[in-house]
């Protein structure tokens, strides 16, 4: 190697060398001075303590044992509230000591929130189990004075307002005096043993189906219908919106709704209907009272019109707001709706004939739309049929349509809708290569149903040309 490359190769490695002992001495440096950071050798209750405008709250925190939480070695954020906000807290807390608790609980998080880092709108868990939602310099109704002040187990944020320990949705409805008597007991009648398997033991497998079989009484919980199958209302750390009608105007959506889950007994139909009135009142978003839309949606698709002139009461709660409606007029059509049940997706044929079932991708030239069918060709079978399985089927009077491809055979065929089994049938003929809907007829549903059957027939014939089923779709539009 040439003498003057190999110098220069050396004082450029020396130099490199250099910068990085400088650095690391910096960095030795930095370090030793954050150590020895005289905020850091304070705890959060020191903090608290030092400051005079946090006099009550300090009160607060020896009379729970916060004190001696938020001066441990954990890391938590604390909201302290100045001792002007806390001067008109109601005596009924101040004096019961879980009340007190849960106050003051509702004030430290088992984080750091540094007001910088918290850009957007975030939901964070406090001591007590429930969830305060901050951005910024914000949490909740309070407006942080006195930003990020660290202490060595955490930070520490000055706030103007107190942050009030609020019954959750489902606790309001349940214990509070303002919920309307009417849609509140039916909500708690709700509560059932329903089926789940999550912490079932296990005692032997069905031979027939090859399913498990449990102990008995594991494979059940106790809960309330409306938490299973439509919103948790006691969960902390969701936001929701509840709407509870007063009770003139329950009786008269529950009225109006009878006619269309009629049942066997005035009883049933009653507990049917408050059912399907009830389950679209919770949404799993929160719309405050200066942004709740004229219409919101419900999990089931059902248009909600929120009349604002009809909101009677406003409650916030831990986990969202409670509407006391003095009217909610749902209409019919958006709450009854149109059913497609998918050909492909049936539940049960009346012979196996898997081997001559075709489950086929297909091009629109209609709708300009892939899609895929079912096709039961040559199965040898007189008057084989598909069922499919529709749940919560009100009564009222239904137009069926459906899309049926014939690509297969230049003969037309005719199949058959049955209507809730194989007696009540309508007629559909199935032309070669119709690729549009066609109205096949209509039908009354006389009765509410919780499981509706309908069966796609085919034709009283073992003649392959005569007897295949084919479907896309069918579709029943409620006339209302």
């Amino acid at each position: 190697m040439n003498m003057k490359i190999r110098q220069t190769s050396l004082l450029l490695l020396a130099g490199l060398f250099s910068l990085q002992l400088l650095s690391s001495c910096s960095k030795i440096k930095d370090e030793r001075n954050d150590v020895t950071d005289p905020a850091l050798q304070q705890t959060l209750l020191d903090l608290v303590s030092a400051n005079p405008q946090l006099s009550t709250f300090k009160e607060y925190l020896v009379k729970t044992g916060y004190d001696k939480i938020i001066r441990s070695s954990r890391n938590y954020t604390v909201f302290a509230p100045v001792n002007s906000a806390l001067s008109s807290l109601d005596p009924a807390i101040v004096n019961d000591a879980a009340k007190l608790k849960s106050f003051v609980g509702n004030h430290i998080a088992l984080q750091q929130y540094r007001t910088s880092e918290v850009a957007e709108l975030t939901r964070i868990a406090m001591l007590n189990d429930k969830y305060n939602n901050m951005q910024g310099k914000k949490i909740e109704d309070a407006n942080i004075t006195v930003a990020d002040k660290y202490a060595g187990n955490g930070l520490l944020q000055v706030i103007d307002k107190a942050l009030p320990s609020l019954d959750n949705c489902w606790d309001f409805l349940s214990n509070n005096s303002n919920a309307p008597v009417k849609q509140k007991t039916f909500m708690l009648s709700l509560f059932r043993k329903v089926f789940d398997a999550t912490n079932a033991v296990v005692v032997g497998i069905n031979p027939n189906t090859g399913e498990p079989i449990y102990q008995a009484g594991t494979d059940s919980v106790f809960t309330n219908l409306f938490w299973n199958k439509v919103h948790d209302l006691r969960q902390e750390k969701k936001q929701f919106t509840l709407f509870m009608l007063a009770d003139a105007a329950w009786d008269a959506e529950v009225t109006k709704y009878m006619p269309y889950y009629v049942t066997n007994t005035a009883d049933s139909n009653t507990l049917v209907t408050s059912w399907n009135v009830v389950k679209d009142f919770a949404v799993d978003t929160v719309y405050q009272p200066n942004a709740i839309p004229d219409t919101v949606l419900s999990k089931f698709g059902t248009k909600l019109p929120v009349n604002k002139s009809a909101i009677v009461k406003t409650i916030k709660t831990s986990n969202g707001i409670v509407y006391i409606m003095s009217q909610m007029n749902v209409l019919p059509a958006s709450k009854i709706l149109e059913i497609t049940v998918q050909g492909e997706s049936y539940n049960a044929s009346s012979v196996n004939r898997r081997s001559n079932t075709y489950f086929r991708d297909r091009y629109n030239t209609v709708t300009g739309k892939d899609f895929t069918d079912v096709l039961v060709f040559n199965h040898g079978v007189s008057n084989f049929w598909l069922r499919y399985d529709i749940p919560e089927v009100p009564s009222v009077k239904y137009k069926a349509y459906a899309v049926a491809l014939n690509d297969f055979q230049t003969a037309a065929y005719t199949q058959r809708l049955g209507i809730g089994g194989i007696v009540t049938t309508l007629s559909m003929l199935v032309n070669p290569n119709v690729y549009s809907e066609v109205y096949i007829g209509e039908f009354t549903q006389s009765k509410y149903s919780p499981v509706f059957n309908l069966y796609l027939l085919g034709a009283n014939s073992t003649t392959a040309a005569v007897n295949p089923l084919s479907c896309d779709y069918i579709k029943l539009v409620p006339s209302l």
